[in-house]
């Protein structure tokens, strides 16, 4: 008897949608939020973001009033901010709907810098009332829009799981419509009312706040900046640089980017920018990726922290992403990142900020660019060792000298016994020839190499006019021919056991004192 085994073919089941209505937790609000940027500084970027997206949108219908100007006042005693533009203002349909959707923006696909609809939310995190208000161009009302910032982290705190994010909006947002009288013709602004003290109250610090924006905002260069011009030029023949804000902040004046011809250092000393370089990447299709600058130093050491300039640094719409330690990583030894002052304007818009703008999201198109500024990268590292070395060796030089000059200093003294007199002359001779065979490796400047001549010529004079005097034995007349037979001796066993001849002549003098010292009181 035989059986035979049958294939059944079961049908696989059809995917198919839910009908129960998606729940959007309310916790998605404090995500979006307090817990979005690590820095409260960043609340600033992101509106000074907002301001040069709406200034695009006017330039391109064709005004220039009030072009790229934004006015930032900080009341510290009111625990007040207010940050205002004179972009194109938004409509009543447009205001109440864009500023109550949660991560929707007509941005995405666009040139705008922002597009995930989220950085309007900044600033909840740090005051108790947040406010919109915006006139539209040609419009005579004024509207407002106020997030009750105390309501939310309260509803937030509620055990209630069945409050999602709607609810929270709702109950948290309020408008009115005011008449606009002698109002600016077109304007947005944004006010953080009752801002809460966080860390050391940066949010309130005009100073602080000024060198932030001053990094990661786009605005000009200072007016006596001499590469200044010539980098703008070279962005815009890239497409990379835009138009600059005018940002001004009451009480301070202008922000500017922090760059300067020269950088004072706390040692009294200031390093001297001497050359730019530009160059340009492109991606695999050959098509503009990114315009980069780099400005050359004496590569003497790492830049302050306070310069608020070291470090390649990464912008995209000409506003910093992430920190000056972004690129870090592409250095054969991280410290000279803070040695390189250097910037990379991203152009290809398929390498877009993550969220928090700290980074670019990973992807391959971003990872091209990295390779294609590693071998820039690494040859300001080479740099950077080469300065290191060649300034080790001018220390050396300048270390040798001065202790030729000491040596030749003792071994002048009149009671410095003949023979070690002529060991440190020979001593002498050996270490000079050193420094000479150092020194004509051409890393002394002109003025470095004529004072090391002149010093070298004064040693060996000094050196000379040693031949010709006589013992120290003769020298010693206040003491007995016997005593100084004796002391001459007992000098050149110390000079022979001394490490040194600094510490030998140190330790000889003690003994002369003491002996004159008991001599008189004999």
């Amino acid at each position: 008897m035989s059986s035979s085994l049958v294939n059944l073919k079961v049908k696989e089941p059809v995917w198919a949608q839910r009908s129960e209505q998606i729940f959007v937790g309310k916790d998605v609000l404090e995500l979006l939020s307090s817990s979005m940027y690590v820095d409260p500084l960043a609340m600033y970027r992101e509106y000074i973001q907002n301001a040069a997206d709406a200034y695009d949108v006017l330039r391109e219908a064709g005004s220039t009033d009030h072009a790229g100007k934004v006015e930032i006042t900080i009341d510290r005693q009111d625990r007040r901010i207010l940050i205002r533009d004179f972009g194109h203002g938004l409509n009543e349909h447009s205001f109440y709907r864009d500023l109550t959707s949660i991560g929707g923006s007509k941005k995405r696909g666009t040139t705008a810098r922002g597009f995930r609809g989220v950085g309007r939310l900044a600033g909840l995190a740090y005051c108790q009332e947040l406010v919109f208000r915006s006139r539209p161009h040609k419009g005579k009302a004024i509207y407002e829009l106020r997030w009750d910032a105390r309501k939310i982290r309260s509803l937030l705190r509620s055990p209630k799981a069945t409050l999602d994010l709607a609810g929270i909006v709702s109950e948290s947002v309020q408008s009115r419509t005011l008449p606009a009288f002698d109002a600016p013709p077109h304007f947005f602004e944004v006010e953080l009312r009752g801002v809460v003290r966080h860390g050391n109250d940066r949010l309130l610090d005009t100073g602080a706040v000024s060198q932030y924006l001053g990094q990661v905002a786009p605005v000009p260069f200072r007016p006596d900046f001499t590469f200044g011009r010539e980098i703008v030029d070279y962005l815009s023949t890239q497409g990379a640089n835009g138009h600059p804000l005018q940002i001004e902040m009451l009480g301070v004046g202008q922000v500017f980017r922090p760059h300067a011809d020269q950088l004072a250092l706390p040692n009294g000393k200031s390093i001297t920018f001497t050359r730019l370089e530009t160059f340009d990447t492109s991606d695999r299709d050959g098509n503009p990726a990114a315009a980069s600058w780099i400005l050359h130093h004496d590569y003497g050491g790492a830049l302050p922290k306070n310069s608020n300039i070291s470090g390649w640094r990464l912008r995209f719409g000409d506003i910093q992403v992430g920190a000056n330690n972004l690129l870090e990583d592409l250095y054969p030894e991280s410290r000279f990142n803070a040695w390189t002052v250097a910037e990379s304007h991203v152009l290809d818009r398929k390498i877009v900020p993550n969220g928090r703008r700290d980074n670019f999201e990973q992807s391959a198109f971003y990872s091209d660019v990295l390779t294609r500024l590693t071998p820039h990268v690494r040859e300001i590292a080479q740099l950077c060792r080469s300065s290191s070395i060649n300034r080790n060796l001018r220390q050396r030089i300048q270390e040798g000298l001065l202790s030729c000059e000491e040596s030749v200093a003792i071994a002048s003294k009149k009671r410095t016994p003949a023979r070690v007199v002529m060991i440190v002359a020979e001593e002498v001779e050996r270490r000079l020839g050193a420094l000479v065979l150092t020194a004509k490796r051409g890393l002394l400047s002109e003025e470095e190499s004529a004072e090391f001549e002149s010093r070298i010529k004064k040693i060996k004079s000094r050196l000379k006019s040693l031949q010709d005097r006589g013992d120290s034995v003769e020298q010693l007349a206040e003491f007995s021919v016997s005593n100084r037979k004796m002391l001459n001796e007992v000098f050149e066993a110390i000079y022979e056991s001394s490490f040194t001849f600094s510490r030998a002549d140190e330790l000889i003098g003690k003994i002369i004192s003491r002996l004159r010292r008991t001599k008189q009181n004999r």
